[in-house]
């Protein structure tokens, strides 16, 4: 196994937890906390949108990271601040809905792969 095939399982489950989010936790968020307000119940689930919008951002860009290689400075770059987007995932759930921590799993498990290609 490679540190580009770690990379690229990373970014596949960095994607996973996208999927996860759009068709699992959106539609029972914006529900559960949807208010009276059509307006502000819109607003509620553009933010929860956009949150889901971020999380396939970094999924792609965690591809962009593996192709480019680990080996160019670029691919490098990238691969770390796919690495901090992985930590801050965790670590916010962990301690902001500790119940939650399940959710963490993928970006958990993406992290470490992150690690491991660049130990390798």
């Amino acid at each position: 196994m490679t540190p580009r095939d770690l990379y690229a399982g990373r970014a596949a489950l960095m994607l996973l937890d996208a999927f996860a989010y759009s068709f699992g936790a959106l539609r029972q968020l914006h529900n559960g906390l949807a208010p009276r307000d059509p307006y502000l119940s819109k607003r509620l689930l553009l933010n929860l949108m956009l949150a889901n919008a971020g999380l396939y951002f970094f999924s792609f860009f965690a591809f962009v990271g593996a192709f480019a290689g680990p080996r160019s400075p670029t691919g490098t770059a990238v691969i770390i601040v796919a690495l901090a987007a992985c930590l801050y995932s965790v670590v916010t759930v962990l301690l902001l809905t500790p119940r939650d921590w399940g959710h963490s799993v993928p970006r958990g498990l993406a992290a470490l792969a992150i690690l491991a290609g660049l130990i390798l």
